[in-house]
């Protein structure tokens, strides 16, 4: 009970400050950049404490238009590729997909993927595995909860599932650039 309390303290305590000051400055990006670019920065953070792989791909000719600095973006990246560095064997691949109508991007890992018993439930806060081997390397969804709460807020679509490819999990973030320009 204690666990649960603290968490959705802490749950409150971030969805509030950024709620109530969208704008709040944050040291780690303080400019406007490009989603891939955000994506680099992201990566970078997590290489200087993480030893596992970061593959990421995308085309040279991608759209780098700048985006409008937006720490709910930033926030709700991290979170999904920090899971996948927590759950992950050994590398997690990002694909960046854009042209002039939508951007994707793709996180993918190694790692065991997504229990089949939380599937329906998947962003929702609180989750728990029936599986007693799973339950030892889940957490509670509080970090994707978090992450896609504040990705669609910023307009994102996101579907997380299963990779066919490589068994870990694989999380599908999408915005009309319309949208994604816009914000």
């Amino acid at each position: 009970i204690e666990l649960l309390s603290s968490q959705v303290e802490r749950c409150n305590e971030i969805l509030k400050s950024l709620t109530l000051n969208p704008v709040e400055e944050d040291d780690f990006i303080d400019k406007d950049l490009s989603i891939r670019d955000y994506l680099i920065e992201i990566i970078s953070s997590f290489r200087e404490i993480s030893k596992k792989n970061f593959v990421l791909n995308y085309d040279q000719d991608l759209n780098v238009r700048k985006i409008t600095k937006s720490i709910e973006i930033v926030y709700g990246l991290r979170n999904f590729i920090g899971n996948a560095n927590k759950f992950s064997k050994e590398t997690i691949y990002i694909d960046l997909k854009s042209n002039s109508e939508i951007t994707e991007i793709n996180i993918e890992d190694d790692g065991p993927g997504y229990p089949n018993d939380i599937m329906p439930k998947i962003g929702e806060p609180y989750l728990r595995s029936n599986n007693l081997l799973e339950k030892s390397k889940i957490g509670l969804g509080l970090g994707l909860f978090i992450g896609k709460t504040l990705l669609e807020k910023n307009f994102a679509t996101i579907n997380c599932r299963n990779s066919k490819g490589r068994k870990g999990a694989r999380v599908t973030i999408r915005w009309e650039n319309k949208d994604l320009f816009n914000i």
